[in-house]
């Protein structure tokens, strides 16, 4: 059954009906579901000086043993060094494990990676598990490298990293997901890990697998991934720059979600939707959405959840929208 209008009213109009509000998902009206319309006009922008949008959260959302990050972004060109999209921590103690996403300079102004990071060693200041973005399927499942002539563009017959300075200027749809049960092989040597996570770009997974952190010009080692103890609780999430409020970002985020379950490539990709973000709401994984937020003129989480965050230092709005 189609509703457009209630007792000559039209549906856009109303709020609240018999004291329900009529969000972002359905409402229930005299007994008939009502569907609200999915709009997206717009997204948080970040200027990469010292502005970011920061989430307390009133109690832990983040799944450590299996989750999933969700997040649209649009990396402007001022960025020229290593910056964090996003990254979720214990504010207690910031050393007891944290979980990122990071654009990483690994050498000069335009050779970077599109890394998820996962930090599941206690006691240490720096991400302790890294999975970037691969040029071809090939490359899947090898560890990271800090090496600038291996970075090349998606597609490439030689490179092994993806060249993250080619997200410049354009929206594009970044998924972190991990899950501390699953294996995965490394193909250099056959050798299987416990723990696995996976990157995905614009709907397709482009590496699954981890390196350990090295330094400049070197290839990590293929790990597994530990666990983050249960210990750890996760209060903090910032959008648009790093736990310590540095490697502030200049870009455009939207839509950013975070689930209780490591999502499947068919799952992502509905998601992703071919480039136009898709009502979270109705899709199957809705019941493991624990934190959505839209930046729809507002702050507020589109989740049951209702961890609503803050514009800080000058974080705004802006009418730019993937689509």
């Amino acid at each position: 059954m189609s509703v457009s209008k209630i007792n000559g009213v039209s549906l856009s109009s109303i709020n609240r009906r018999d004291g329900v509000r009529m969000g972002s998902d359905v409402a229930n009206v005299n007994g008939v579901t009502v569907p609200a319309a999915f709009s997206n006009t717009k997204s948080l922008f970040t200027d990469g000086v010292d502005d970011y949008f920061d989430i307390d959260l009133t109690s832990d959302i983040f799944d450590k043993d299996n989750g999933t990050i969700s997040t649209w972004v649009k990396v402007d060109s001022s960025n020229t060094a290593s910056k964090w999209f996003l990254e979720a921590w214990d504010d207690s103690n910031n050393t007891k494990g944290r979980i990122a996403i990071q654009y990483f300079n690994t050498s000069g102004s335009t050779v970077f990676a599109l890394n998820g990071q996962y930090q599941d060693q206690v006691g240490s200041t720096n991400p302790t598990r890294f999975c970037g973005a691969k040029t071809r399927s090939s490359h899947h499942g090898k560890p990271w490298n800090r090496i600038a002539s291996d970075y090349g563009a998606f597609g490439s017959l030689s490179d092994t990293m993806y060249n993250a300075n080619a997200m410049k200027g354009n929206w594009h749809h970044v998924v972190l997901t991990w899950n501390t049960s699953e294996s995965y092989t490394d193909p250099t040597d056959s050798t299987s890990y416990t723990g696995t996570m996976k990157l995905y770009f614009d709907g397709t997974i482009v590496n699954f697998g981890q390196g350990a952190y090295v330094g400049n010009g070197s290839t990590a080692t293929a790990v597994g991934l530990n666990g983050i103890p249960s210990t750890t609780v996760f209060d903090k999430l910032r959008i648009g720059a790093r736990f310590n409020g540095n490697n502030d970002m200049d870009a455009l985020f939207d839509e950013v979600a975070v689930y209780s379950t490591d999502l499947s490539a068919s799952e992502i990709s509905a998601i992703y939707n071919s480039g136009a973000p898709n009502d979270l709401s109705s899709l199957s994984t809705s019941t493991n959405l624990v934190g959505w937020w839209r930046f729809e003129d507002n702050t507020d989480d589109s989740s049951s959840n209702s961890n609503s965050g803050a514009l800080t230092n000058g974080a705004t709005y802006n009418s730019s929208v993937p689509s």
